[in-house]
């Protein structure tokens, strides 16, 4: 494994940093915030630029471990990726790429295998160092242990980044690679905030080992609840029971666990579509027509997933709402699926009644003595029921509504208006080329932003293979404007 201080990117020490605009011109700067796969992935395609000009890439990320962010960390347990290790490349263009760097680690990877998520932020670490070591000596990459607390336009027109180590670092261009935010905190989770019977990292339930805990609530039954459940089920003594307690009560559908020649349907059917309705009566009918011929109805998703973004935009705010409302669900659990393995790891301890799957609304929370007395409304129903628990973990995933993002950050901009919620809390509204959205509706220059909240623009953009795809275009058009400014210095 490398990292910072292993040979992947040079660390800096916290040191102030001069906002002299005298003397010579300085070579061009991009500010990258974020060091997880965004972050990385950017930084990677920018140092495979064929840039001429000097430009010093900089990330900042106050993790030592670049690449790993909430995803792709060390974690106590092995999680395995919810993507195939063959979709799972940096590069499209070289689908296999992370096998063959899971095959010089000594793991015996196939194109179907869930593989550990450390390890691929193994992978990212490696091929940033092997990106760095190849650039030419005037693309310069360095990896700054600092958070960015809040971005001011300086008077030539550039960025100051204003930093908790106490530095301030001038940049051309900023691009905002924030990653995913913490789940929301439920009202009905305040009681027990700040107590240790309220568990927010779901990846930190290791702790729990041999503590005094025999049953838990997990709230939310999606991909986050899989990894919390195969967790406590690892833990010794094991528990008793795990309540699991969402909405809909609907686990995440498996992912195929064979390869099937697809039927290939036409989609241009779907770009026609103006309403959810009209939307979903023809992918109904194109995906029946896939498992009709002997296909996998998956294969659907993978066919639609290129057009998504097309499809979305075509919707307009109502529509896309009402999608929200009544499809997104169901949209989720099919779309968002999980390995074979660990969901018939989930089922076989439904089957021996250690967890329990609710379909219902969370109510309130009330700390007893050493227990939280739950109270819970099953869907359909009048009258409340009761649990008692030890533990209550926040399962719900990432919290897409900026303006409650604790991120300071993120509400120093806000504040300051250079980015905009988008109306629907999918993230934030930006253009086609990236670039944020500030409250006055206007794309703000030299402001980028890459990752989850690009949701807001595509629907689709959340996962490896639209994010790789981002990440490239972007780094392109950074390095052209990188060599226009040369040219007209």
């Amino acid at each position: 494994m490398t990292g910072p201080g292993h040979g992947t990117a040079e660390s800096v020490a916290a040191r102030p940093t001069s906002l002299s605009t005298g003397g010579a011109r300085a070579p061009r700067v991009i500010a990258i915030i974020g060091g997880g796969f965004c972050g990385v992935s950017l930084a990677i395609h920018l140092l495979r630029q064929s840039i001429s000009t000097p430009l010093r890439i900089v990330i900042h990320e106050p993790r030592a471990e670049l690449g790993a962010g909430i995803a792709y960390a060390t974690r106590d347990y092995p999680y395995p990726l919810n993507v195939a290790a063959g979709q799972m490349s940096l590069d499209a263009a070289n689908p296999a790429d992370f096998l063959d760097f899971a095959r010089s680690q000594g793991v015996a990877a196939a194109p179907g295998d869930y593989l550990p998520r450390q390890l691929y932020g193994e992978y990212l670490r490696a091929r940033l160092e092997t990106a760095r070591a190849a650039a030419p000596p005037h693309l310069h990459l360095r990896h700054h242990r600092a958070r960015a607390l809040q971005l001011r336009r300086a008077t030539d027109g550039r960025w100051d980044l204003l930093l908790d180590d106490g530095s301030a670092q001038r940049a051309d261009e900023v691009v905002l690679a924030l990653g995913n935010a913490p789940p929301a905190l439920l009202p009905q989770l305040e009681p027990v905030a700040a107590s240790v019977f309220c568990v927010d990292d779901p990846w930190s339930l290791g702790s729990c080992a041999h503590q005094d805990i025999a049953s838990v609530l997990l709230l939310g039954s999606g991909l986050t609840m899989i990894d919390a459940a195969l967790r406590l089920a690892a833990i010794r003594p094991r528990l008793r029971h795990i309540h699991v307690l969402s909405r809909h009560g609907l686990l995440p559908e498996p992912q195929a666990s064979d390869s099937r020649a697809a039927l290939e349907p036409a989609l241009d059917e779907l770009l026609g579509a103006r309403s959810t309705r009209e939307l979903f009566r023809i992918a109904r009918r194109i995906a029946g027509a896939i498992t009709d011929a002997d296909g996998d109805w998956r294969e659907f998703f993978a066919l639609l997933r290129p057009r998504l973004p097309a499809l979305w935009r075509q919707l307009d705010e109502p529509e896309r709402a009402r999608f929200l409302r009544h499809l997104r669900t169901y949209w989720d659990v099919h779309r968002h699926r999980v390995p074979p393995g660990p969901l018939a790891a989930v089922r076989a301890l439904e089957r021996l009644g250690v967890l329990e799957v609710h379909a219902g609304r969370l109510e309130s929370l009330r700390p007893l003595d050493d227990v939280v007395e739950v109270q819970w409304r099953p869907r359909g129903a009048t009258r409340a029921r009761a649990w008692l628990v030890d533990r209550v973990v926040n399962c719900t995933g990432p919290d897409s509504q900026v303006t409650r993002n604790p991120d300071p950050l993120v509400q120093a901009s806000l504040a300051a208006g250079w980015i905009r919620p988008d109306p629907l809390g999918l993230g934030i509204d930006t253009d086609l080329d990236g670039r944020v959205i500030s409250c006055d509706h206007a794309p703000v220059d030299s402001l980028h932003y890459i990752g989850p909240w690009l949701r807001a623009r595509d629907w689709e953009a959340t996962a490896v293979p639209e994010l790789r795809l981002h990440a490239a275009r972007l780094a392109s058009r950074l390095a052209q404007r990188a060599s226009t400014s040369a040219a007209f210095a």
